[in-house]
């Protein structure tokens, strides 16, 4: 299996925001954005200095990432890893894990903390997320009015 990753362009915000649809559905997201808005949205974090990468097999997307490098509160730098997506038709065969494996080997530092948050709606996100290698660190309570 020959995966790599390719950076996004704007020709692409169409399948972006597609698979953008997905995730919110999958993750069980309330976030009511049309795929028409989720467009703009992406269009605005790829001109703002955000990186979203395409997960490829041969010519096949398989998924992406959306994540930014930044500073934490002590003035570390650390990964914000926004949206990571796999095409449902390509779940359960290893490419998430081995996506994720490609962007620790060429895009991110080693030394580098990476930030992830998954809603508590999306269960298969965290056992995702813990097998590799990723622990809770807190937890954000929301009260709705």
């Amino acid at each position: 299996m020959k995966l790599f990753l390719r950076q996004a362009d704007a020709s692409d915000l169409p399948l972006l925001s597609r698979m953008n649809r997905q995730l919110i559905e999958d993750e069980g997201s309330t976030n009511p954005m049309s795929t028409e808005e989720l467009l703009v949205r992406m269009k605005g974090w790829l001109q703002s200095g955000w990186q979203i990468d395409l997960l490829l097999r041969d010519t096949t997307v398989l998924g992406y990432a959306l994540y930014q490098l930044r500073r934490n509160e002590r003035g570390k730098e650390e990964v914000y890893l926004r949206q990571y997506f796999i095409e449902r038709k390509h779940r359960g065969r290893g490419y998430g894990q081995a996506g994720i494996a490609l962007l620790l080997e060429t895009r991110w530092d080693p030394g580098h903390t990476i930030v992830v948050e998954v809603l508590e709606t999306n269960p298969a996100g965290h056992r995702f997320w813990q097998r590799v290698g990723f622990a809770p660190y807190s937890t954000t309570l929301t009260r709705n009015g």
